[in-house]
């Protein structure tokens, strides 16, 4: 059957009190992707056995960068404006993998659905949909590009419901890092 895919890439400009180790260190923990996710409803690391993931060239070799793999349960909206009972909740696995400046995910969704997404700490503004103040200069960024393949009758769907999924996490886990941050700095005065 015909497949389709489409990609969104996302940014968000790192403040100054973030240094890209705080940022890459914070995408190693893996909690903070899978948390900040709208979707994600519960998650538990699982045993990494998929030859397919294993052996798949989207992740570098596996010896020097293990993959860590998550069973992650996502509340799907059916039917908006009834709660959870327009949800579907749908559980599948979702492979990690640190990289040097980032983080790689691989997460392969119900009727075919294949979700990669890379965050990755760069220098500079990134095109793509910038969450923040776009117009000062930035010295760094962390950006996502994420791409969905489905099913071309399923790819409006997914695609939509990617989109919400994905669009705040950088954003979110900048926040996250620089409250933290400063958070640990009020402690230690």
């Amino acid at each position: 059957m015909s497949r389709s895919s489409h990609t969104l890439q996302v940014t968000a400009p790192l403040p100054s009190s973030l240094t890209p180790a705080d940022m890459i260190s914070a995408l190693h923990i893996h909690e903070n992707c899978l948390t900040l996710q709208a979707l994600t409803t519960g998650y538990k690391e699982i045993p990494t056995t998929c030859p397919a993931v294993l052996s798949d060239p989207y992740f570098s070799a596996t010896d020097t960068a293990p993959i860590m793999t998550y069973e992650v349960t996502e509340g799907v909206i059916i039917i908006p404006g009834i709660g959870d009972w327009g949800k579907k909740f749908i559980t599948f696995p979702v492979w990690f993998q640190d990289t040097p400046s980032g983080l790689k995910t691989r997460a392969d969704a119900p009727a075919g659905v294949v979700v990669r997404a890379e965050w990755r700490v760069q220098p500079g503004v990134a095109y793509g949909e910038v969450e923040g103040e776009a117009d000062r200069y930035m010295q760094w960024t962390l950006v996502e590009d994420v791409t969905v393949q489905s099913v071309w009758w399923l790819i409006s769907f997914v695609k939509k419901n990617m989109e919400h999924a994905h669009r705040d996490i950088c954003r979110k886990l900048v926040e996250k890092v620089e409250e933290g941050k400063m958070a640990g700095a009020t402690r230690e005065v």
